[in-house]
């Protein structure tokens, strides 16, 4: 499946980007577009060989990742579309919300009080968030297995399109490599009447020493359990509902690291070789 002509910005980095600017007023558009962006692009072979030499010439990595979980619901109950997108499954009606102006400002005011009424219910289940600092730490084992260097950076979230993906204020370590992540996880229904199910997306920007742009790639994870018919379901179950996010986040793993540097197996041998520096205070 090629990847669809858009420019994926999620909600919460248009958010910071845009201070000023009213939630209800970005949600749904952005929610599809942050969503719908990791299907995999038709690459042609020699492109896609030149890629993976370039990055895999890197021996130290410093992954930089959103710390902070953000939660996000969303629904198209009231949507026009989202019938006809029903077609392309969740994430297909997911997109439809954001062109669809009849529902866009209802959409928006649920998803916004019910994404901060599920993040707050995760906090308090007594099970621990970090599932964005499981994704990475995730990642960088990977890149251990590799024999690569890899020193972890929690931080703010990115912002910008995925090409020019940035984090604020951020000072990249000399000699590393950069990997930026940025991770969204959320719960979507197709419409009033669908469940909601976990769907994750993580974009990542690979960028050598220099800062040149070596790769850049989404993925999502579409998964279709945990299931919750209602809403209140999906409240009332905050530990199972994020087990299902994290599932989502290890089923992309093996993808992000294999778009970079090809779906080669584990270098064991080289194992002792990478290690990770550690975190890096905010």
């Amino acid at each position: 499946m090629k990847l669809l002509n858009l420019s994926p910005r999620s909600f919460t980095n248009l958010l910071r980007e845009s201070a000023g600017m009213s939630l209800k007023t970005l949600t749904p558009l952005l929610v599809a577009a942050a969503l719908v962006s990791g299907c995999a692009t038709d690459t042609p072979p020699p492109a896609l060989q030149a890629r993976h030499d370039a990055a895999r010439a890197v021996a130290k990595v410093e992954i930089i990742y959103n710390q902070e979980d953000e939660l996000i619901v969303v629904d198209g109950g009231g949507s026009g579309l989202t019938g006809f997108a029903g077609f392309l499954g969740p994430i297909g009606a997911l997109l439809a919300l954001g062109i669809d102006t009849n529902s866009r400002m209802t959409t928006a005011d649920r998803t916004d009080r019910r994404s901060k009424e599920f993040t707050a219910a995760v906090r308090n289940s007594g099970v621990p968030m970090g599932l964005n600092s499981y994704f990475a730490e995730r990642l960088a084992a990977r890149l251990r297995d590799g024999g690569r260097e890899v020193k972890l950076t929690p931080f703010m979230r990115a912002t910008g399109k995925l090409p020019e993906m940035k984090v604020p204020e951020l000072q990249p370590t000399p000699g590393y490599s950069t990997l930026i992540l940025r991770i969204t996880t959320a719960y979507g229904a197709s419409d009033a009447t669908s469940s909601f199910k976990p769907i994750v997306a993580v974009e990542q920007l690979l960028r050598d020493e220099h800062q040149a742009v070596l790769y850049q790639a989404s993925h999502t994870s579409d998964l279709s359990q945990p299931t919750y018919f209602r809403y209140d379901g999906l409240l009332s179950d905050p530990a199972v509902a994020r087990e299902g996010l994290r599932q989502g986040l290890a089923q992309v793993v093996q993808p992000a690291y294999a778009g970079m540097f090809g779906d080669d197996e584990p270098r064991m041998a080289h194992a002792t070789a990478g290690r990770t520096v550690g975190l890096d205070p905010k």
